[in-house]
């Protein structure tokens, strides 16, 4: 992040504190940059996350829509973050048309009191990350929780996000851009990928989109977006939430250890995990493979439009063999 921007994002919350009944010169400290810029703070004696939306990411309506379902989820229990209104009753506010980087949503949520995140993707991947099978089971449970509340509450989506639908995952049109733009895609395992999209099409359109497969569903449920609190695991950043399999949770939770020596173990914990709350059948075992490879590919096409920065380069060099080796799997997987 560089000076600039971190100026701008401490300009645009600054603009916002007030909002909040906050004095605009409390002390920021800033937690995270990577789509959103998220301060910490504290007023009168109570402890702050404060996050700045990237620009045009999502349009008011749409945040709004997703802040209502993590909204739905808290009263049915889910161990989400509680967000804090507006002086007038506002999910959010906008702020910032007068400064140079225009108008950004704004939002504030109480912070969690934790011990850090549930791991991280890179040694997920390298093969360091020391978890327990348990922590998976624990994880699958907060999955289940979120689908089965979801279903209970009755929640609608008041504007439409379907991102991680059948043309979100496998196009034309690719809710993270196209995977095969990625440069390091090339001959044979090009050639592998093509196939197995195909492949993955085929099947998520045989295993379909009722209710109790699709619905809303966080998307991004990677360990960073898992908090570990001494009340237990606590889900955070709904920013990529939007309707899809809710299967797709489970892949994103489990993606990055797909390479990890404990894989299988963590797989089975979380299945297992989220089994013990809501029950699966046998069709979405045999589509979980198709949407794990699914997962994968989204990773390889939000990396393609932005190459340079460290987190792009890292799923190029270190990523993209695991996907293909997924794709190769799913080719080599007998069809029914």
């Amino acid at each position: 992040m560089t000076t600039a921007e971190l100026a701008a994002g401490i300009a645009l919350a600054r603009a916002a504190l007030p909002h909040y009944d906050i004095a605009a010169d409390t002390e920021l400290t800033l937690l995270k940059h990577r789509e959103n810029v998220v301060f910490a703070l504290r007023a009168g004696d109570i402890d702050y996350v404060l996050r700045v939306h990237r620009r045009g990411y999502h349009s008011d309506a749409e945040l709004a829509c997703e802040l209502e379902f993590v909204r739905a989820l808290e009263r049915e229990g889910v161990a989400v973050p509680s967000f804090v209104q507006t002086t007038d009753g506002q999910e959010f506010c906008v702020v910032g048309a007068e400064l140079p980087g225009g108008a950004h949503q704004v939002d504030l949520q109480l912070r969690l009191d934790n011990h850090g995140n549930f791991g991280d993707e890179r040694t997920a991947v390298d093969g360091t990350a020391d978890l327990d099978p348990e922590d998976f089971a624990q994880l699958g449970r907060l999955a289940a929780e979120v689908h089965a509340a979801s279903e209970r509450s009755g929640y609608r989506m008041a504007v439409p996000r379907d991102d991680w639908d059948l043309e979100g995952l496998v196009g034309p049109d690719f809710a993270w851009g196209d995977p095969l733009r990625i440069a390091e895609l090339t001959g044979e395992d090009r050639e592998t990928v093509i196939a197995a999209l195909a492949r993955v099409h085929d099947m998520l359109l045989d295993y379909g989109t009722p209710a109790h497969r699709f619905g809303p569903i966080h998307a991004d449920l990677t360990p960073e977006n898992v908090l570990r609190t001494p009340a237990g695991l606590v889900l955070i950043d709904f920013d990529d939430f939007a309707a899809g399999w809710h299967l797709f949770d489970l892949a994103t939770a489990v993606f990055f250890f797909t390479p990890h020596p404990r894989a299988a173990e963590y797989r089975a914990a979380l299945f297992a995990g989220y089994e013990a709350v809501r029950p699966l059948d046998a069709a979405d075992h045999e589509a979980f493979p198709a949407i794990l490879l699914a997962r994968g590919l989204t990773y390889l096409g939000w990396a393609a439009d932005r190459r340079g920065e460290s987190t792009p380069e890292w799923l190029a060099d270190q990523v993209l063999p695991h996907v293909v080796g997924l794709a190769q799997d799913l080719l080599a997987a007998p069809t029914t």
